[in-house]
């Protein structure tokens, strides 16, 4: 029985941003240019990441941890898991504890699925006869086992992922740390992740689960803390929790991607066009209407997925359009780029609704972009929707004229009278 907790009190982390000299010889000549360069030095641009964070994840206990991209959620992974130091603040940790951030990131690419299972076992804490006695069961959960002695080299980037997460998930840990892996594999190898999951938790793990799928999140997780400029603004149930974060996102105080060296997409914008292709922020519900991703490519992309999320308040996700699912991809070059849905209507109910653009690599299963709800349409119904849906419909009467039911009665009981009096 796991027994593990995590608590973080007054942690704080300060990001610069510019080039980091992080070797000896960019160190000197990083001094040199300052002893040269003539005025006032220039300044580092810096940002707040974390400030002041405080909670506290219980043994058996699933917490979600929900913002915006940029908001602080990775950091704060990367702290507690102990991959980089706070400026200030501690974390507690009991027990042990295994961080699914980056996984299959410590495989090597010469050494076979089997080699690897056995390497990155060793490194997350597990002994060769834990291994031995687990390998079965981690090849089988990540289904590569056609494949294990194979060199992962030769594996796709999803592979990969589906056997990094296989073999850390069965490490048994005390504290798990998850960050945005339920996106890889299939629909049936992501319910397989959360039952998992779910089964670790019921037997006293404590979990941290870091994710953008607000559904999937309340799906197992009773409570949420919404992080936002590095600040925690909401910690509480998980419907509480959501609520908080889409009316941060409807206020606009949700901080927007922070833009790094590292980034290779960014949607630029979500553009609604009506029927006579004129932009536009209304729309009626049976209209149609044609929903443009606008974005930027740091280098090409093969096969680019391009997602729509819409939601209502808080409610439950309302539609999501992938292209995937309808087989499309699309052959990107870098730069400039734009990608359409069309709709022939969007029958809701009257009123605002937000919009999601995701933009994924298939093969690993990552999201390269990410708007979150910023995007806002509304739709007018006339009045006629009710519930969630406004759904064309007509009244039309099938009334037909009825005979005479009380003359036929009459005509009936004078004929029987008439019959009993004959002699």
């Amino acid at each position: 029985m796991a027994n593990g907790s995590v608590q973080l009190q007054d942690v704080s982390k300060r990001f610069y941003r510019g080039t980091a000299h992080d070797t000896l010889r960019d160190l000197l000549a990083s001094g040199i240019r300052r002893l040269t360069r003539r005025g006032k030095p220039k300044t580092r641009d810096s940002f707040q990441a974390m400030e002041n964070v405080t909670f506290q994840i219980n043994p058996g206990e699933a917490v979600g941890l929900i913002g915006a991209n940029g908001a602080g959620k990775s950091t704060a992974l990367k702290i507690i898991s102990r991959i980089m130091k706070p400026d200030t603040g501690t974390i507690t940790t009991r027990g042990r504890l295994t961080a699914l951030i980056e996984i299959g990131a410590g495989f090597h690419g010469d050494l076979t699925g089997r080699e690897n299972v056995y390497m990155n076992a060793s490194v997350l804490g597990m002994r060769k006869p834990e291994i031995d006695a687990k390998l079965d069961a981690i090849v089988a959960f990540s289904g590569v086992e056609a494949f294990l002695d194979t060199p992962v080299k030769r594996y796709s980037s999803g592979m990969q992922a589906r056997l990094g997460f296989s073999v850390a998930a069965h490490v048994d840990p005390d504290v798990l740390l998850v960050d945005e892996v339920l996106s890889v594999g299939d629909v049936l190898f992501r319910q397989r992740c959360v039952d998992h999951m779910q089964k670790l938790v019921n037997n006293g793990t404590a979990l941290l689960f870091v994710t953008h799928h607000l559904e999937q999140m309340q799906s197992f997780c009773s409570r949420a803390v919404v992080i936002d400029r590095g600040k925690i603004i909401h910690d509480g149930h998980t419907t509480d929790a959501v609520a908080r974060y889409i009316d941060a996102l409807k206020n606009g105080e949700t901080s927007k991607t922070q833009a790094t060296t590292q980034t290779v997409a960014r949607v630029t914008g979500l553009v609604f066009k009506d029927k006579f292709n004129r932009e536009t922020l209304t729309t009626h519900a049976h209209d149609t209407i044609d929903i443009d991703v606008r974005y930027e490519l740091a280098k090409p992309v093969t096969n680019l997925v391009v997602e729509i999320d819409i939601r209502r308040d808080v409610g439950s996700r309302l539609a999501n359009f992938s292209s995937i699912r309808d087989n499309v991809t699309f052959n990107t070059p870098k730069g400039a780029g734009c990608t359409t849905l069309k709709l022939p209507a969007l029958p809701f109910l009257g009123g605002q609704y937000f919009f999601r653009a995701i933009l994924r690599d298939p093969d690993s299963g990552n999201t390269i972009a990410d708007t979150d709800y910023r995007f806002s349409l509304f739709i007018e119904d006339d009045d006629k929707g009710t519930g969630v849906l406004c759904l064309p419909h007509e009244w039309q009467s099938n009334n037909q004229p009825q005979p005479d039911i009380q003359h036929d009665i009459q005509h009936d009981i004078q004929t029987e009278q008439h019959a009993n009096a004959l002699p």
